[in-house]
């Protein structure tokens, strides 16, 4: 038992030796990491006044930032390491954390996608906050991209957080990339000759402030089920809420002209 004791105490004396050898090194490598540390974080502020220079993404500046200090710091440490342990070099970490830096990967697979989706996506831009898309079941108006997910207000006012690795990987309908959008309607009708309802349904277009002038409107008879109909295609702003006006604003006035021509057209019948 005493011998255990002995041992156990001659051990804690090494210990002791050893750290009062390494404290002028481990004062050296805490200087050095705060000058390393104050010097990545100079170093990112600079990288992003770059990048707002250069008109790039203010979200992508701030990523390109935070990279340039973490990867900084990381060098400072691994400089701080070899200053505390001459003998530590940084090929015998990398072989050490060989199979660890696969399981690592493996972990955070899908938080890196991603990390680097949202990353090319604030780069190419392939759309903007504000405007309307549509990806997979989800539609409605950008609120925000962020550097892992998209952040998504849909039509019924939900948000959606949609990861930017779907966003870069899956088709994407940007509903807004254009200033209109095309619009087409059905609108069945009867005891009109087929001429006269597409001169009144052009007319009735023409005058509606909802629908966009150019390209005009077309107007073409069709038949189904043996009923007439009128297919109307014309085109309208593209935001959601401005594609429901012009549709119903559409609906409501070509029915209105097509039943004021139905009342012109019938005899009037006058008293004998």
């Amino acid at each position: 038992m005493q011998h255990g004791l002995q041992l156990a105490w001659q051990t804690v004396l090494k210990m002791v030796d050893g750290f009062f050898e390494l404290l002028p090194n481990l004062l050296i490598a805490c200087a050095v990491f705060f000058v390393i540390h104050m010097l990545s974080r100079v170093i990112g502020k600079a990288a992003f006044s770059i990048s707002s220079k250069a008109q790039i993404d203010q979200t992508l500046g701030h990523a390109i930032e935070k990279l340039m200090a973490v990867a900084i710091n990381v060098l400072g440490l691994l400089v701080c390491a070899v200053i505390v342990v001459p003998d530590f070099s940084a090929d015998k970490l990398i072989a050490g954390l060989g199979i660890g830096s696969v399981a690592i990967g493996f972990a955070f697979q899908n938080i890196l996608q991603n990390f680097f989706a949202g990353m090319l996506l604030l780069w190419q831009k392939p759309f903007r906050i504000g405007d309307e898309i549509k990806a997979r079941d989800y539609e409605g108006t950008v609120e925000d991209i962020t550097i892992r997910t998209t952040l998504l207000k849909t039509h019924t006012g939900q948000r959606v957080y949609i990861p930017n690795g779907v966003l870069f990987t899956d088709p994407v309908t940007v509903n807004t990339a254009y200033a209109h959008r095309l619009i087409h309607l059905q609108v069945p009708f009867k005891e009109v000759p087929d001429e006269k309802a597409v001169q009144v349904a052009k007319m009735t277009l023409a005058g509606l402030e909802t629908v966009a002038k150019d390209p005009e409107p077309k107007v073409y008879v069709s038949a189904a089920n043996g009923a007439l109909s009128l297919d109307i295609y014309f085109w309208a702003s593209s935001r959601n809420a401005d594609i429901i006006r012009a549709t119903d604003d559409a609906t409501l006035a070509l029915e209105k002209a097509l039943r004021k021509q139905i009342a012109a057209d019938k005899p009037i019948n006058k008293a004998a």
